[in-house]
């Protein structure tokens, strides 16, 4: 039977394929992580991380526009990936930007804590 041996390994060549086709289709498009990348940028962008984390908000922005470039080709496994990172990157950035702002408050209040005592020294009384 001749034609059952075409058949049958034409199946066995045509099954994986379609199932490869199959896993590659499943995967939705990552737009909750695409807006969640966006958000964390635009967040990032108008903090202090421009000046404070220059490096790791263009990081971010790159790995968005790769993110953006994967989704118009349906790479959407590799866009969720990208925009995933972006996210991290854009909040690392904004995080530390946070903290360099928090640690020039924290050093003026104590300056300004100092030249209270200092004041009270000068005026003849110590705390």
């Amino acid at each position: 039977m001749p034609g059952t041996t075409v058949r049958r390994s034409s199946l066995a060549v045509a099954g994986p394929l379609v199932l490869g086709l199959a896993a590659c289709t499943s995967t939705p498009p990552p737009d909750d992580a695409m807006a969640q990348a966006q958000l964390a940028l635009q967040r990032a962008e108008a903090s202090q991380a421009p000046s404070v984390e220059p490096v790791a908000l263009a990081a971010a922005r790159r790995k968005l526009t790769d993110a953006r470039v994967a989704m118009e080709q349906e790479a959407y496994a590799e866009a969720r990936r990208l925009a995933l990172e972006a996210a991290a990157d854009a909040e690392y950035a904004e995080a530390r930007a946070d903290a360099a702002t928090a640690r020039q408050s924290e050093q003026a209040v104590d300056e300004a804590i100092g030249a209270i005592r200092e004041g009270a020294e000068i005026g003849g009384t110590t705390p």
